[in-house]
């Protein structure tokens, strides 16, 4: 029998470590996976922000066109929103 490994759809604003850097996937809740993301937020709401000045820039991986946010940052965001 085959040992099935269950993974919860929402992880937790503490499941991220203190210095962790996140994605926008990690940030933006996504109905269609089931998970919440840390803010309760669709990722055009989130670059919207990002555009207006609301949230931080971030910045990008090195060699890569991935961008990512420390999550102090994001945490701060979420505790003065709610």
């Amino acid at each position: 029998m085959k040992e099935e490994k269950l993974v919860s759809p929402s992880r937790p604003i503490t499941s991220f470590p203190p210095g962790a850097l996140v994605r926008s996937s990690d940030i933006c809740r996504d109905p269609k996976r089931g998970y919440a993301g840390i803010l309760p937020i669709d990722r055009s709401t989130w670059h919207r922000w990002v555009k207006s000045g609301k949230a931080p820039v971030g910045r990008y991986l090195a060699g890569t066109s991935t961008r990512v946010w420390e999550i102090e940052s994001v945490r701060s965001l979420g505790a003065t929103t709610s």
